[in-house]
């Protein structure tokens, strides 16, 4: 592991444990599948990885605030510093910052580092693990039930709509098909 992803890890796991959220192991999940997709697409997996640690430096576990909104744009420019502190070269930050920033599809995906970061990101959330992961956490932070697991179906149907690889969106139906059916059964 470089010396820059295990900074953004490091710093990732500060700021969650400051933030409350996103769940750690939501986090070891896009990372897991963006080191698998890196691999598959044959792109710069440190680039990939250190975007992943940093989409979600600041965030918020209140549920659709104005930081969760912008959770994106936020943590971009609260990464910049940091990038620049450990000396990332410039062309290597604008990759990892318009992949934090496109990863909700506010901004377009400027290479395929970032498409790959993005739909990496949004597969921690159509999978049943990654599914019951958010509900456990959602309820940990006082939410009902219900209101929860309707907040995990309308998540999971997000992100299966930001899935942008066609390789694998064949993978992401059948996963993202699990997740509803595990839904509707609860």
């Amino acid at each position: 592991m470089s010396k820059f992803v295990e900074q953004s890890k490091q710093l990732m796991q500060r700021q969650t444990k400051k933030n409350g959220a996103p769940a750690w192991r939501l986090t070891e999940m896009a990372v897991a599948k963006g080191e698998e997709l890196a691999k598959k697409y044959k792109v710069d997996s440190e680039l990939v990885v250190t975007a992943l640690y940093l989409a979600h430096t600041i965030f918020s576990k209140i549920v659709q605030d104005d930081i969760q909104k912008n959770h994106e744009e936020l943590s971009a420019k609260f990464a910049e510093k940091y990038l620049k502190k450990w000396k990332v070269p410039a062309a290597k930050r604008e990759i990892i910052l318009n992949a934090i920033r496109a990863h909700h599809n506010k901004v377009n995906a400027e290479s395929k580092i970032a498409e790959v970061m993005k739909n990496a990101e949004c597969f921690k959330f159509i999978q049943v693990e990654g599914a019951l992961i958010h509900l456990h956490h959602l309820g940990t932070r006082g939410i009902p039930f219900e209101k929860a697991a309707r907040i995990v179906e309308a998540k999971a149907k997000q992100k299966f709509d930001y899935i942008s690889l066609k390789e694998i969106k064949g993978e992401a139906k059948k996963s993202y098909n699990e997740v509803v059916k595990l839904l509707k059964n609860l």
